[in-house]
């Protein structure tokens, strides 16, 4: 009797979790590390290679008898793109889902015409066979989305018409995602420094200011997707109660130091990421000294836009990873295009 589909769907998303290391196995590693049965290891490797999702390389181990391989995920399984984009300005990473190598773009364009150059873009990779066909696309911008992925106001990239684009990404049958731009800095930041779990992640950028909050390790997004917005929060002036990103330069300053010293208290915050051009990265620093307690440590981050995409390529990779695992679950016996 064959094995239930439930748990020949578990084996093969238990096998291809191994893969994604990018270290290449056996499949008497594979076996040893999932716990699976050799056999069961050999059935599922041989379904990954009939359908195009993984390889086979000369392992250099010595086997007794035959040449033992390695299983690999196939490099052209799938290609990724992230995006970071701002009002006039698209920065793109493509990648290969199985490896480390990217190609990197940066244009420009008017505000008017972001769609059409954001699409432009996406069609430039669909059309590219390079890393394999395109499977995902994972925006960041300046704008708040909230938990069911929608982007929501405020949004400074406000010619980007969301609708037209998720359209076409729909008709092209590629799964995509949208994620808030300093959220993807505090995604970067913490993910490459283990042990950072409640941070707060400000940056200052030509579309505004924004703040990327870790609660626990895990992004705190709000209710609605707008938790730090705080380039909106109200300060008050002479002149009334104005919002925080729209002050005087040196009364910015001042404002976003008490704003902000007052939020790492209130919750407890162990860390704090400024992410400004750096002669305000420095001022604000020593404005917020003497405001928080001296366990609270404070890092200078040297370039917003570069860990803004990094986030978006670590966030879109991951993305990619879930929808492919839940493809390899769905693999039937005959040879289709799942990755």
């Amino acid at each position: 009797m064959g094995q239930p589909r439930e748990l020949r769907r578990l084996n093969r998303r238990a096998v291809t979790q191994l893969l994604f290391s990018g270290a290449g196995l056996t499949r008497p590693q594979l076996a040893d590390r999932t716990g699976l049965s050799k056999v069961t290891v050999n059935v599922v490797v041989q379904e990954l290679l009939s359908h195009g999702i993984a390889q086979l390389s000369i392992s250099p181990e010595q086997g007794v008898g035959r040449t033992p391989h390695r299983v690999e995920l196939q490099p052209q399984v799938a290609a990724v793109l992230a995006v970071d984009l701002q009002p006039t300005e698209i920065h793109t990473h493509l990648s290969s889902l199985a490896g480390d190598e990217a190609q990197t773009q940066h244009l420009q364009c008017a505000e008017s015409e972001l769609t059409p150059a954001l699409l432009n873009v996406i069609g430039q990779a669909l059309a590219g066979r390079h890393y394999g066909p395109l499977r995902h696309v994972l925006i960041g911008l300046p704008a708040p989305v909230d938990p069911q992925g929608r982007v929501r106001e405020p949004n400074v990239t406000r010619h980007l018409d969301v609708e037209q684009v998720t359209a076409f990404l729909d008709h092209a049958g590629i799964t995509y995602a949208f994620a808030n731009d300093a959220n993807l800095v505090a995604l970067a930041t913490t993910r490459e420094t283990p042990g950072w779990s409640h941070v707060a992640v400000l940056i200052e950028r030509a579309s505004g200011t924004g703040m990327g909050l870790l609660l626990g390790g895990e992004l705190y997004r709000g209710m609605h997707g707008r938790a730090g917005e705080i380039g909106r929060s109200r300060w008050p002036t002479t002149r009334g109660a104005e919002p925080l990103e729209s002050l005087p330069v040196p009364e910015r300053l001042d404002a976003t130091a008490f704003m902000l010293a007052g939020l790492v208290h209130t919750l407890d915050l162990q860390r704090v990421v400024l992410g400004l051009p750096q002669d305000r990265a420095f001022a604000l620093q020593k404005k917020l000294s003497p405001l928080l307690d001296l366990s609270i440590t404070t890092h200078l981050l040297p370039n917003v836009g570069e860990a803004v995409l990094r986030g978006a390529a670590l966030l879109a990779r991951e993305q990619a990873y879930e929808h492919l695992l839940a493809r390899v679950e769905d693999l039937g016996g005959d040879r289709t295009d799942v990755a």
